[in-house]
């Protein structure tokens, strides 16, 4: 019988963040899931971590790849569940029984497609905010209604919205867009599932010409506004960039370490 959730993680070349996101999957109180590791040709010692915990493990594999989203839809087609996560190397679960709390949630309501959840995001400090998640249909113009690690989608709909890798930063805002356009239904689970590290390292703070330009394409494209919604839309989301980058700065983290969660918007 299929689980009813199935974990994905996909990693290249970062053993100790793959460790992070292993230890985070062995603490769960909660069996009854899948989870699947899909490497991208590691050189590090990422094997050496995936076999140690090769227990835990549904199925593994190591090959090249066109990238983290071609590697996501590698695990969206070979995993079971009936609904999926993808929760990718230095991503964390939020505690031991977050694996629980999805699957109540998901029993409770199971006719959704698509459940948004709350994401912790983690500076290198140590500081903490809570992003609760937003409501879907209005948040989408501005963005995901939440962080892709805290975003569990059924499986048989995910399939047929997957991530297009003509969007190399943000497919998975445009797998969200073309499956709530398409009418696929959605809840809200105000509670952290994820753990999101915050660095220079993430794909989005490495490309943000990238990612503005998948925004656009999305905004143009899936959701079809017109050029002057998608004009505000983008001076909002250069702002929240803007505070986002502020709130990572040293200066700006300076006597705030520690695990207290602050509202991010």
């Amino acid at each position: 019988m299929a689980p009813l959730l199935a974990i994905v993680t996909v990693n290249r070349d970062d053993a100790e963040g793959l460790r992070a996101t292993a230890t985070s999957i062995a603490a769960q109180h909660r069996a009854g899931f899948e989870w699947l590791v899909i490497d991208g040709a590691s050189r590090d010692a990422s094997l050496a971590v995936i076999r140690a915990y090769e227990r835990l493990l549904t199925s593994w594999s190591s090959a090249p790849d066109r990238g983290v989203y071609d590697a996501m839809n590698l695990g969206l087609r070979r995993a079971r569940g009936r609904y999926v996560m993808f929760l990718n190397s230095g991503d964390r679960l939020a505690g031991p029984d977050t694996v629980a709390r999805i699957i109540a949630a998901l029993q409770a309501a199971p006719e959704i497609d698509v459940l948004f959840a709350g994401t912790v995001l983690e500076t290198p400090s140590g500081r903490r905010r809570y992003r609760p998640p937003r409501p879907p249909r209005r948040a989408l113009r501005l963005g995901l209604p939440a962080y892709h690690q805290a975003t569990v989608i059924r499986r048989q709909a995910h399939l047929r919205a997957p991530y297009d890798l003509a969007l190399p930063v943000s497919a998975d805002y445009g797998a969200i867009a073309t499956l709530l356009k398409e009418g696929a239904s959605a809840a809200c689970l105000d509670h952290p599932i994820a753990i999101r590290s915050c660095g220079p390292h993430n794909l989005s703070e490495r490309l943000t010409a990238q990612r503005f330009a998948d925004f656009i394409w999305v905004q143009r494209t899936v959701l079809e506004h017109a050029w002057p919604s998608i004009g505000v839309h983008l001076a909002w989301l250069a702002m929240v960039h803007l505070g986002y980058r502020l709130w990572r700065r040293p200066a700006w983290r300076a006597g705030t370490k520690g695990s207290s969660w602050h509202y991010f918007p």
